[in-house]
């Protein structure tokens, strides 16, 4: 077994890091209306008529957009292989949004499913009341309406013009 012990330790400092980073940071979590959130969504993404934008609770956690920069660079959803239909852009999507909330206790990131781009890619709101729509396979911010080269699949539209957004 003691083949196994360095990438036990490996994984086992990884977690004490996020840890430590999560309660440095928590402190400073800013909860949103869902009405500021829903605001900072529809300012982000103006006349898209086929916006479904579903708001699941009454108020959401968020950071500052540079606190934010720093839990991106600690999260660790985008680093697992890239595999279409196995794990592809709604896996990434998923667990980003997860870890988000899981990790850090923000749970103001959505989930946009992306029909006309057919693409998954995340939406942060910040403290501040705005918002970006984010890559999780890159670690990126993207701005609506461009295009991105994506790993596995290619280039990718961010669009949201027939678009599900869950937060």
């Amino acid at each position: 077994m003691d083949w196994l012990r360095p990438q036990f330790n490996s994984v086992l400092e990884g977690y004490w890091e996020t840890t430590k980073l999560a309660y440095r940071l928590y402190p400073q979590l800013v909860t949103l209306t869902q009405t500021q959130v829903s605001n900072a969504i529809t300012d982000l993404l103006p006349n898209r008529t086929d916006l479904n934008l579903q708001l699941l609770d009454n108020s959401y956690r968020t950071y500052p957009q540079a606190l934010f920069n720093e839990i991106i660079k600690d999260d660790q959803s985008q680093r697992s292989l890239a595999m279409p239909e196995i794990n592809d852009c709604d896996n990434y999507g998923w667990l980003f949004k997860s870890n988000m909330q899981y990790w850090y206790h923000a749970t103001a990131v959505g989930f946009v499913l992306d029909q006309g781009a057919g693409h998954v890619y995340n939406v942060i709101v910040f403290a501040d009341g705005t918002a970006s729509l984010f890559e999780p396979q890159q670690d990126r911010y993207v701005a609506p309406g461009k295009a991105m080269t994506i790993f596995a699949t290619g280039s990718k539209r961010y669009d949201a013009m027939s678009a599900l957004i869950i937060t």
